[in-house]
């Protein structure tokens, strides 16, 4: 029988290499040939599938047996000793490859396997994803080729340059202009251009795969987000300056004392976070309550709100430390929750919506997740350690995020520094990890930033000013602390850190410092204050538009010159940012091809080209892209309510490309009820053309113009405008509520 079944499979083998099969569905090309799987999009080769391995063995035949408008079925047939663990003894395993937004799924579940290994040849490619901690060896890169990457979120603490740089994720983006993803929580391990060949495997018997074609990193993120869920919505209020304290050793006492002297010193904020600890039980947590330096949450939290106008987030771990009076722990000396627990679930929902929001806390930081996880319990759903490490951070996310949103719905914020796929639906930011407080430390906090970016987590950020420092103290010097302010303002998430780590030597809130660092934390946060309209309608279209942060290659794959660039990143589609790194006032920078603005000046800089840029200690360089639109304006007071009233109002900021060329904003109007209304710029030889649906605030338009226009049309009459030369821009108001079609001849 053995003998007629080898025959068989070399008949089989035979015919099918004689021809080969194709399918097409929209825009992607599946051919089988010879037992390889090759893949092209736009009629371009993107990868060669040389095997899909089940238990390690390689298949001895291919064949299609299936292909229709909606799928192409392989069988698969594998030698005997693919089955060496079970009964079943057909040794088949049929693949099938759907449709799906922007991408292909590969899809098959035999019964009998219990390991996937994806084999692609290799294609000259470079990898981008799978891990924000700069593995391996602390290279300060984003590529990731030749490297041999473990899939499992499990922390690595200081052994990282970064400590606890936990975002893990089971995709990637190839310089080929495709993405991989994995659907499975199972550890695995991927070998990128290894020996001329490209590995995924996971320790499951279930093929889950995704192929998404960009070429550009949105439209692979696009179909990405399409399988795994859109990004969390951002409140508004998030989106602002956020400033927090390690320890609070003064209790709520502090913390008034800290909002008083900023907003003494007009430095606008919209957001406090509350560190560990501020509760009773044990690690001073467990209890989930405030404490005596805390006590009476209703009054203190109450002024945050309504004296400063700040929305309060508070820390949370999914443990309990020391403390066992509690359902549904796991064994381990931390004591975790069994997140598959109803109990334990139910117990930390009380508790949190009692404890604080009941007190209106709005929010958290998500901690400890990746710290010393008992991996081998067993909880109540049956998960193994398989998979049970990567599977809790994904959980800890959703539990966290449901608690909110059954007190909140969606205006609730939650950042975490462990993160997996499928967590980008519930959870709203990530930080970096426990960053070093030097120039190094912020060199690597923006590869961790662009790193998170390439893996489809849409808002990152860091703590402005690094959170280890036992050199210094706590008090960093002035010219880091002022770069890293400036690199905030224009990070997805900024949270400023005024205290060294666990509270002690010397802290580093502004008013320790000179009248310049002063002014220059003032200017960050009035910066980000003014971009609000922007970043909120960026990072809540992530899912069509991209991350915030945006890798150059991300932005631009046809640019072979961006691929290694780790200190620059665009900052949604209008803003190209570079920030300094070292301790100098010059730099140098890459303008991909096409015109760009200086963003201080607007003096057009042509690109295609490193340039040479200078800078005082109270600017980084950012240039604005042609071709683009943006937002700015006051939208949201926070504790400015103190010092100005808001007066209410946006600025569209366009900047026309070539003739012919024509680009678009999504901005997210957080006065009508967030909907998204569509801006558009067009250029024509002889006219610029904007055009926007209505908005619920009014303000002005401000168009950048090569000369000085002989007439300017808004809803077909004629406007007045202003016509500044020096910086080349005309400047009109726009009404509220009315349909705009602005024409510049």
């Amino acid at each position: 029988m053995k003998r007629f079944y080898i025959i068989f499979s070399f008949l089989l083998l035979f015919a099918v290499a004689a021809f080969a099969q194709t399918w097409t569905t929209d825009n992607f090309q599946v051919t089988l040939k010879n037992n390889i799987v090759y893949v092209a999009a736009d009629g371009v080769p993107i990868t060669e599938i040389d095997a899909i391995k089940f238990n390690f063995i390689r298949p001895i035949s291919m064949t299609a047996t299936e292909n229709n408008a909606d799928a192409l079925v392989i069988e698969a047939v594998y030698p005997p000793e693919v089955y060496h663990n079970t009964t079943d003894k057909k040794g088949i395993a049929s693949i099938k490859i759907t449709k799906v937004k922007n991408g292909l799924r590969f899809y098959s579940n035999p019964k009998w396997a219990n390991q996937v290994t994806i084999q692609m040849r290799d294609q000259n490619e470079h990898y981008f994803g799978l891990l924000e901690k700069l593995y391996p060896d602390n290279k300060k890169k984003t590529d990731l080729r030749g490297a041999v990457v473990p899939f499992d979120v499990e922390s690595q603490g200081n052994r990282y340059y970064e400590n606890y740089a936990s975002a893990t994720s089971a995709f990637f983006i190839s310089s080929r202009g495709y993405g991989s993803f994995f659907d499975t929580f199972r550890r695995g391990q991927y070998k990128l251009a290894v020996n001329g060949v490209t590995e995924i495997y996971h320790e499951t018997g279930t093929l889950d795969w995704y192929l998404f074609y960009g070429p550009e990193g949105e439209k692979i993120h696009e179909g990405y987000y399409s399988v795994i869920g859109k990004p969390k919505y951002v409140p508004l209020w998030a989106c602002g300056p956020v400033v927090w304290r390690d320890e609070n050793k003064g209790g709520k006492d502090e913390i008034l004392q800290d909002m008083k002297k900023m907003t003494d010193m007009k430095i606008p904020l919209t957001c406090w976070m509350v560190d560990r600890p501020y509760s009773n039980g044990a690690h001073e947590w467990s209890k989930m309550d405030f404490n005596s330096k805390f006590a009476h949450p209703e009054k203190w939290i109450k002024t945050i709100n309504e004296k400063y106008g700040l929305q309060l987030l508070t820390w949370v771990a999914p443990m309990t430390f020391a403390d066992r009076d509690f359902p549904g722990l796991l064994p381990n000396y931390k004591g975790y929750m069994d997140l598959t627990n109803p109990a334990a679930v139910a117990e930390f929902e009380k508790r949190l919506r009692d404890n604080q929001y009941a007190f209106n806390v709005r929010g958290h930081k998500l901690d400890r997740a990746d710290e010393n996880f008992p991996s081998t319990a067993i909880w109540k759903d049956g998960t193994r350690e398989f998979s049970s490490r990567n599977k809790y951070v994904y959980l800890y996310t959703k539990v966290i995020d449901q608690f909110l949103q059954n007190a909140f719905g969606k205006d609730q914020f939650t950042f975490a520094r462990a993160a997996m796929h499928r967590s980008q639906p519930y959870l709203s930011a990530l930080w970096g990890g426990d960053s070093r407080s030097t120039w190094d430390g912020l060199r690597c906090q923006v590869i961790n930033a662009l790193r998170s970016g390439y893996m489809g987590f849409p808002v990152w950020g860091s703590d402005v000013g690094g959170y280890l420092n036992s050199a210094n103290q706590g008090h960093i010097p002035k010219a880091l602390y002022a770069r890293w302010l400036e690199f905030g303002a224009w990070s997805g998430l900024f949270e400023i850190k005024i205290d060294n780590a666990g509270g002690n030597g010397k802290d580093r809130p502004p008013w320790v410092y000179d009248e310049e660092l002063q002014q220059i934390f003032r200017e960050s946060c009035q910066t980000r204050m003014d971009l609000l309209p922007y970043i909120y309608s960026n990072v809540n279209t992530a899912s069509k538009n991209g991350v915030a942060m945006q890798p150059l290659f991300y932005a631009f794959p046809g640019d072979d010159a961006t691929r290694d660039i780790v200190d620059e990143y665009m900052f949604g589609h209008a803003f190209l940012v570079a920030p300094f790194v070292a301790p100098a006032n010059r730099r140098q920078v890459y303008l991909p091809k096409g015109t760009w603005f200086d963003y201080y000046n607007l003096k057009p800089v042509p690109g295609g080209r490193t340039i040479q840029v200078d800078m005082p200690l109270d600017r980084i360089p950012v240039f604005v892209r042609a071709n683009s639109i943006y937002v700015t304006g006051s939208v949201l007071a926070g504790n400015s309510k103190n010092w100005q009233k808001l007066d209410k109002k946006i600025i569209i900021h366009a900047f026309p490309g070539q003739v012919g060329e024509n680009t678009s904003f999504d901005f997210v109007d957080s006065f009508d009820n967030d909907h998204e209304k569509l801006i558009q710029l067009s250029r024509a030889t002889d006219q610029l053309v904007m055009q926007s649906d209505p908005l619920a605030l009014g303000g002005q338009v401000i168009v950048r113009v090569d000369a000085k226009p002989t007439k300017v049309v808004l809803n077909d009459r004629k406007a007045s405008f202003k016509y500044d030369k020096t910086n080349g821009t005309v400047r009109l108001k726009f009404p509220a509520n009315e349909k705009l079609r602005l024409v510049i001849q």
